[in-house]
């Protein structure tokens, strides 16, 4: 006997069409809140560790969103040896399946979801919740595209932002940010990441360096860090200095950054967390209580983001009647 399986494959070019940085948003911030209320099952992610110095990685990312009763999981890559005129990260896919029976009904291109729900998705909803509310200066160190991803996001979500003031080791990256949103917000190009970031209230970084480039002494009081790549790019003795020190989600980010090996010689504690985002996205964690606390947020990503945005996406193409059906029989 036969059973029809009929998949939906939808491109990058698509997924940037049915999606606004509002829905990844709005997605984001429901799938903090599902975390909070034990209404997500995500394990710790599977990596596979590769080529010069071991380090270019491809990582599964499952999750089963229960709220919602969708399963899907993430294959995405990191490399941080890529050859020569290829992205650092791309070609990153997403499969969605039924809970009631695993069937699969979508395959989604997930560099673009990958983009916008980090920089432009949690990075930003951290900030709503746990930087001041009179926040006027945004710092973003790195300038690729998932820091354009997060400029976005921050103007729509901070619209009384008043300058951007970037940094990049490309000169030519910093002029594009500048270029792309100079219309919109004073945008000043600095020539250090110090700075870029001592005149700051949020501080984004997005950048893929192995070592850290924004020191605790240079946040100003009041300063809220959103720090993505966790302790590879930020000091880490903010995790200790800062008043309060906020993961994504306790159960993936203890392995991915206090026990991560590469961060071993830091020597960070779960006695320096104040709670995760899903805590006080439920009231269940004290966020910010005053406007001189300098707050620091680490996440390393977690595949329930990624299948919260695809099932929005999934569903405009379905409306739309975009996307391409593939037969799997």
């Amino acid at each position: 006997m036969k059973y029809p399986i009929q998949v939906r494959m939808i491109s990058k070019t698509e997924v940037e069409e049915l999606i606004t940085p509002q829905d990844v948003l709005e997605a984001v911030n429901e799938t903090f809140i599902a975390l909070g209320k034990k209404e997500i099952f995500h394990p710790v992610k599977e990596g596979i560790w590769s080529g010069k110095e071991n380090a270019n990685l491809l990582i599964a990312m499952p999750a089963h969103l229960k709220n919602k009763k969708i399963v899907g999981m993430k294959w995405v890559n990191m490399y941080t040896f890529q050859q020569q005129g290829i992205p650092s990260s791309y070609g990153n896919i997403l499969i969605l399946s039924k809970e009631e029976n695993g069937q699969p009904y979508a395959i989604v291109e997930a560099t673009a979801i990958t983009t916008m729900r980090t920089a432009g998705g949690h990075g930003v909803v951290a900030a709503q919740y746990l930087a001041k509310k009179s926040s006027q200066v945004l710092s973003v160190i790195g300038c690729g595209e998932e820091a354009k991803a997060g400029i976005k996001s921050f103007l729509y979500a901070f619209p009384d932002l008043k300058e951007l003031r970037v940094f990049d080791i490309n000169p030519k990256a910093m002029a594009a940010v500048k270029e792309t949103y100079g219309d919109r917000i004073l945008v000043t190009t600095c020539e250090s990441a110090q700075e870029a970031v001592s005149p700051a209230d949020i501080v984004l970084l997005v950048t893929t360096a192995r070592k850290p480039v924004v020191m605790f002494e240079w946040l100003k009081k009041g300063c809220f860090v959103s720090g993505l790549y966790s302790f590879n790019d930020l000091d880490p003795e903010c995790s200790r200095k800062a008043d309060k020190w906020y993961l994504g989600s306790k159960d993936t980010d203890y392995h991915q950054i206090v026990k991560a090996p590469q961060l071993a010689q830091y020597n960070l504690s779960m006695d320096d967390v104040t709670g995760d985002l899903g805590e006080v996205a439920t009231g269940n964690c004290a966020g910010r209580e005053n406007d001189d606390e300098i707050i620091v947020y680490t996440h390393m990503g977690m595949g329930a983001l990624d299948v919260a945005v695809g099932d929005i996406v999934y569903r405009r193409a379905v409306e739309k009647n975009m996307g391409q059906l593939i037969n799997l029989e």
